[in-house]
């Protein structure tokens, strides 16, 4: 039976190999290796300070808000309730767009008047923009009827 070699000295040999003097440090070359682990060592230093600044001011800026919350929830609640059904579901999306442009309309009269002449004249020259799009879609609604209705007769005679 052969002895078997293997985990055991292959073990105490990676063992050896880390605690070993590395050739460059013994003749002198490890400046360059040592320099980049400083560098990286400060850059990580570094983003550790910036994660920590970017959490305190996100922190100053619930408090200022007044949505920070003792049990560590961040944020408003939800503004609507998960529908329970799919009867429910198919309501709340009606009924979306309604709350939605009151809220839009609410935020609007708030808004000083200048800004709200603005945002009028933006919503004017959008719609002009879409008016040719809008038109070419129309007529190629309309163009799209006659093979339609074409594929449809010769279907129904076939049948």
């Amino acid at each position: 039976m052969s002895k078997q070699t293997g985990k055991g000295s292959q073990r105490r040999r990676q063992a050896l190999e880390r605690k070993a003097t590395q050739h460059h440090d013994v003749i002198g070359e490890a400046g360059p290796e040592r320099a980049e682990a400083e560098f990286r060592k400060h850059e990580r230093l570094e983003e550790e300070r910036n994660v920590e600044t970017v959490r305190e001011m996100a922190k100053e800026l619930e408090q200022v808000a007044g949505v920070s919350k003792g049990d560590g929830a961040i944020g408003p609640e939800l503004p609507f309730r998960l529908p329970r059904s799919v009867e429910e579901g198919k309501r709340l999306i009606r009924e979306a767009p309604d709350a939605l442009r009151d809220k839009a309309r609410e935020r609007l009269e708030k808004m000083p008047e200048p800004a709200q002449k603005a945002i009028l004249v933006a919503e004017s020259m959008v719609q002009v923009m879409f008016a040719p799009m809008r038109i070419g879609w129309a007529l190629a609604r309309e163009l799209m009827r006659l093979p339609v209705a074409l594929l449809r007769v010769l279907r129904q005679q076939e049948a």
